[in-house]
């Protein structure tokens, strides 16, 4: 039986001065959250450890409802107005897995393994260059020939869509599953890595891989039936 395997591809988009402006507040204003939300993480790191759910017990230290009107960090409901809640959620994640990156290297600094006696110990940095994962149907809507696709940005001021041209792309949408993607930017091109499940065709009868592993170029794989 063959398994299910995940491939990522990059669709460029095309969007306008202004989106463009959205898009890179987005990004920032993600960022700003995973940042903020590791200090809390890492403060509440024993606690947390004995939870059912860290998503429900962290989203409780920040995040005012009508049954948590009161959430230990309030800086959260004031700083990060209308923060989407699956992007919470997402950077929930992330930021845990910051943390916990960290305080392993941290313990095994301390039980003595370095690669020298004088290493310093690790510290901790919250600040990474992340990118946000965009859930379907909550964060971005993709048109039905995905020609263009809706996201939803922060503006400076509030959340809102945004209707973006997709400038290119591969067929993989036309086989595989689509999982949610991210928004990745740079000074020069916006676009999504948009991961898909795939299946590979199974292939009977003997099969040979040769591999040609250049110097100066790349290795070239070549499959024969």
């Amino acid at each position: 039986m063959v398994k299910s395997i995940v491939r990522t591809d990059n669709w460029n988009l095309n969007p306008s001065s202004e989106d463009k402006f959205c898009l890179q507040a987005t990004v920032n204003e993600y960022r700003a959250f995973c940042k903020a939300l590791s200090y809390v993480i890492l403060g509440h790191w024993v606690k947390l450890q004995n939870v059912n759910s860290k998503c429900v017990a962290i989203e409780k230290l920040i995040h005012q409802t009508k049954k948590n009107s009161a959430p230990k960090h309030k800086y959260f409901v004031k700083r990060f107005w209308k923060f989407p809640s699956y992007l919470r959620r997402a950077a929930i994640e992330f930021a845990w897995g910051q943390v916990s990156s960290y305080l392993t290297r941290y313990r095994t600094w301390q039980s003595g393994i370095r690669k020298r006696k004088d290493v310093k110990p690790p510290v901790f940095n919250p600040t990474a260059n992340c990118y946000p994962a965009l859930y379907g149907g909550n964060l971005i809507r993709f048109d039905s020939d995905y020609s263009t696709v809706k996201i939803k940005v922060w503006n400076g001021s509030d959340w809102i869509w945004s209707t973006i041209e997709i400038a290119s792309k591969r067929r993989r949408h036309l086989t595989g599953k689509r999982l949610s993607p991210y928004l990745v930017i740079s000074k020069t091109k916006c676009h999504l890595a948009v991961p898909f499940k795939i299946k590979p065709i199974a292939i009977k009868g003997e099969t040979v891989c040769a591999i040609d592993v250049g110097i100066n170029t790349l290795a070239t794989a070549v499959i024969a039936v």
